[in-house]
């Protein structure tokens, strides 16, 4: 999915490096990066590199941004995808959702994507 494709969605996944203990169990968003942050900032007005950076950003240094990106595809409405989770746009979730990838928070190998 690296590779440019015409008209269609490109993903780049960056690795993830979440702890297994920190991203287990239902308590992990205790853990993330963005609690406590306004959700405003979460939400940005369009997918545009500019917009959606800040966000990114916080998401980058998240230690459980792989169980949050995991529950999102796991829980979201594909119909109803908004604001940045897991450090990906609702259009990189979707192309997630529709390639019926899934997010694995304990290492695979070759990557987190399996």
């Amino acid at each position: 999915m690296s590779a440019p494709s015409q008209g269609r969605p490109v993903l780049r996944l960056v690795p993830i490096t979440d702890s297994p203990a920190t991203a287990t169990g239902p308590r992990w968003r205790e853990d993330a990066a963005c609690a406590g942050l306004d959700t405003e900032l979460f939400f940005p007005v369009d997918d545009r590199a500019a917009s959606v950076e800040t966000p990114r950003r916080v998401c980058r240094g998240c230690p459980v941004r792989a169980a949050c990106l995991a529950d999102a595809l796991a829980t979201e409405d594909p119909a109803r995808r908004y604001g940045i989770t897991g450090g990906t746009t609702p259009g990189e979730r979707r192309t997630l959702h529709r390639a019926g990838l899934t997010i694995t928070t304990t290492p695979a190998a070759g990557g987190d994507v399996a």
